[in-house]
């Protein structure tokens, strides 16, 4: 019976749980194609200095802001540019740099549960229609009463959400935030889906009534964003109730509640396909007006009941859900994860200046409150972490190992080094695939018998439904790829496989060449064990993929010593006297015309790991 992975698919990272006792290590499992870039914030020092306090010194927060996971990057003319993580997305703003930097330096006047949360109920209706559903389906509104704003606080406003769009909105596709001059505004509201040449508005910035298939067409927003809503036949609006655009999401506003220096009360609205993304944008814009001396009234948003099928949280409620959680960790673990004995009362002073609030200790462990734009806290290593950054990383002293040793290079980087050495003087390529294949490339257009192998229980693709067993599959796939390009096509790879539950590695090598053949191939392995110092006999093999005749194991005695051994990679060529290190041959025409290709190629496949055993270099 094969075993079986558990796959699930989230956004544009795969993360896969093996439903076995033991972990296996896997390389080569798809991953993000690369990182975020950090969010550079600027930060007016005057404005800064207003939020913090009297007690502000311009020079001791350059040096202490590190501190916060920050890097400044540049200052100069009232403001310094700095570099957040993108896993803290309140700090994209100075009210948020304000607000994490008293609680750093303990200026505090008061808790923050109290002051940063919801203070009532503005009796406000946000109702959503069912259309949105395969639109734009997930919205969270809230009204802020009393904001104070002059210029520098507009700037502030629009940058924060420009940064959020980018970071937790990803261009605006996942999270999309309006904020508006509630005056004008009449409630109760509603979210629906329309036709492009249904509804009119004047956008923000424009003159005049413009529908929405013109607003995609000619304003630089929806040139810029139409991309978000490509494919549909409907887009989303927000009305009130004299059928007034409000925000054609997740493009612009409409001109009628742009901000300015007179207005008082904010309505916000933020649409997207996350609830918790969209959650959390909200949480951090209303804590923004917070910081401006803002009152948060929620607004009931009413879901209809069908919206659950997308998201069991859409269901009727008030917004925002500004909710401190509680969380707790293990004091002991804490102290044994940093490496330092902190007393209870040490950790409670830590966690205050990261912001928590509430905190307290009760048999080994210790509770508190996470702020409601803290997204970051999901496990306990991320509480020790705050404890850790709160204490003060000066503090923590470096100690001499009490270990007398010297580092060396591992066996296994040392031997692969010098077969990528050997392979790129023979003029190979080296390359790096992925260990995800699926049955029909590993069996049947090998022609090879099926194994048991590693299956993926929930695959999310059809192109990737195993565990490769082979890495020979994965190479003609990319020579099928560069058909295109001039010969010869020389390429191999130390590659990933897994045998069963066993995760090994082989060398593999392909040669795509008019004049490639058995003698190439076999003079190509020759070369590569005499330098390794590896004595083996070929022998004939009857392998699906090798043109018969064509094909060779690559046999060796067992190590000296070694009296039983992990099964290898290569059970159709067991049970003999020797073991199988390899093979080489001749790719079956069959097999190359299957990949799409036209030319000869010859192939190499041998067991690393058996090969580090055997090697005398």
């Amino acid at each position: 019976m094969n075993r079986t992975w558990g796959g699930w698919n989230a956004g544009a990272r795969g993360l896969f749980t093996i439903s076995m006792k033991t972990l296996i290590s896997v390389h080569g499992c798809p991953r993000s194609a690369g990182g975020q870039r950090m969010p550079v914030i600027n930060l007016d020092m005057e404005d800064l200095k207003r939020l913090v306090g009297d007690g502000f010194d311009p020079e001791q927060f350059m040096n202490e802001i590190p501190m916060l996971g920050a890097t400044v990057e540049k200052e100069g003319d009232g403001e310094i540019a700095v570099e957040f993580f993108p896993n803290r997305p309140d700090l994209f703003s100075v009210e948020g740099v304000a607000r994490a930097y008293r609680s750093f330096k303990e200026v505090r006047t008061g808790g923050m549960s109290g002051i940063y949360s919801v203070s009532g109920d503005s009796g406000m209706e946000l109702s959503v229609d069912p259309g949105v559903a395969a639109v734009r389906p997930v919205i969270g509104a809230a009204y802020i009463k009393g904001v104070s704003i002059d210029e520098k606080v507009l700037v502030a406003i629009m940058n924060l959400q420009e940064k959020l769009h980018i970071t937790v909105g990803r261009k605006r596709r996942k999270v999309a935030i309006g904020i508006h001059d509630a005056a004008p505004l009449a409630p109760p509201f509603r979210y629906r889906a329309v036709r492009p040449d249904e509804i009119s508005f004047v956008p923000l910035g424009k003159s005049g009534e413009w529908d929405l298939e013109r607003i995609l067409r000619e304003h630089e927003k929806g040139i810029a964003y139409a991309w978000v809503l490509e494919g549909l036949d409907r887009y989303p609006v927000i009305l009130d109730s004299r059928n007034r655009v409000l925000s054609f999401p997740p493009i612009i506003n409409g001109e009628l509640t742009r901000v300015t220096e007179n207005t008082k009360d904010i309505f916000v609205d933020c649409t997207g396909w996350d609830l918790r993304a969209v959650s959390l944008a909200v949480n951090i814009v209303c804590s923004q007006m917070v910081s401006r001396g803002g009152t948060v009234e929620s607004v009931k948003v009413i879901y209809p009941d069908e919206m659950r099928s997308i998201d069991p949280g859409l269901v009727t409620g008030s917004w925002p859900r500004m909710e401190w959680k509680e969380v707790s960790l293990d004091m002991d673990w804490t102290r044994s994860w940093l490496g330092r004995n902190l007393s209870g009362d040490e950790m409670i002073n830590a966690l205050s200046r990261m912001g928590y609030e509430d905190c307290r200790t009760d048999d080994g462990r210790l509770t508190c409150l996470v702020p409601p734009w803290r997204n970051d806290i999901l496990h306990q290593a991320d509480l020790a972490e705050d404890v850790a950054i709160g204490h003060g990383f000066h503090r923590f002293t470096g100690t001499v190992s009490r270990a007398n040793t010297t580092g060396g290079e591992r066996r296994y980087t040392t031997i692969s080094r010098y077969i990528r050495e050997s392979f790129v003087g023979l003029g190979f390529i080296e390359t790096r695939t992925i260990s995800l294949s699926n049955e029909r490339e590993q069996f049947e257009l090998m022609g090879r018998k099926e194994v048991p192998h590693m299956r993926i229980e929930n695959p999310i693709t059809t192109d990737h439904t195993m565990l490769r067993l082979s890495a020979i599959p994965s190479l003609l796939s990319l020579l099928r790829t560069n058909k295109h390009r001039d010969l010869p096509q020389r390429i191999f790879e130390i590659a990933d496989i897994m045998v069963e539950d066993a995760s090994r590695s082989t060398v593999c090598a392909l040669s795509e060449d008019n004049r490639a053949s058995f003698t190439e191939v076999k003079g190509y392995v020759q070369r590569l064990l005499r330098d390794l110092g590896v004595d083996f006999i070929p022998e004939k093999a009857d392998l699906g993929w090798y043109i018969r005749g064509r094909g060779a194991a690559i046999m060796v005695e067992l190590p000296e010593g070694v009296k039983d051994r992990e099964k290898g990679p290569f059970p159709e060529l067991e049970g003999g006297k020797m073991i199988p290190l390899g093979h080489f041959g001749e790719i079956h025409p069959r097999v190359i015309s299957d990949y799409d290709l036209v030319t000869p190629v010859s192939a190499l496949e041998m067991d690393m790991d058996l090969l580090l055993e055997l090697t005398r270099i």
